[in-house]
């Protein structure tokens, strides 16, 4: 694990979680409830073929950022998880101390606080209608949701990889093993008070 010593480029702000939920949901998407974290835990193992953290640990993050969760289809055909972090989140992400299975409560941009970076724990869909909403909440989520962040992911498998490359990922060169970034994609409307 490599850590990066430089200040990256990042223009923290307040999520507009009204207006997230309000452009994913033009797509289908719509915040999973907690009686949903199991199946959608269980899809998404099931769709990206590999064992993923608990669903009472993304409850737990869902509760504290307010916009991590996502689902869309009855029953559940897609999965977005992404996660806000705080300014002690993105050096977490840098140093490599940011366990996105289990993070810190600290690393979390609650709902309300500042977001300094964004992480993408998965993104999957079990139907080609399922996969084109995956597609565009990518969009909604990277460019209107967090486009003034860095975002972060780990590239665990070859369509993962394809799919970060794609919308413009590139490996971080620091951070855990994998991990991959893109910069923040634009600067803010007007500058924070």
């Amino acid at each position: 694990m490599t850590t990066i010593s430089e200040e990256l480029e990042t223009y923290p702000f307040v999520l507009d979680r009204d207006a997230i939920i309000k452009g994913m949901g033009a797509f289908g998407w719509r915040l999973a409830k907690a009686s949903e974290h199991a199946e959608m835990m269980a899809l998404a193992e099931k769709l990206l073929g590999s064992e993923l953290t608990s669903a009472e640990t993304i409850a737990w993050i869902n509760s504290i950022t307010g916009s991590t969760s996502w689902i869309c289809g009855d029953p559940i055909d897609g999965i977005f998880i992404i996660v806000p972090v705080s300014p002690e989140g993105l050096k977490a992400i840098q140093s490599g101390e940011f366990n996105p299975g289990g993070p810190e409560k600290s690393h979390l941009a609650a709902l309300g606080q500042t977001c300094a970076g964004v992480y993408v724990g998965a993104y999957a869909g079990a139907t080609h209608e399922a996969r084109k909403n995956v597609m565009m909440a990518t969009v909604t989520m990277r460019v209107d949701g967090y486009g003034q962040v860095p975002a972060f992911a780990r590239g665990a498998t070859d369509d993962g990889v394809r799919s970060m490359e794609s919308i413009g990922f590139h490996p971080a060169g620091f951070g855990a093993d994998k991990l991959w970034m893109q910069p923040p994609i634009r600067r803010p409307e007007r500058d924070a008070a």
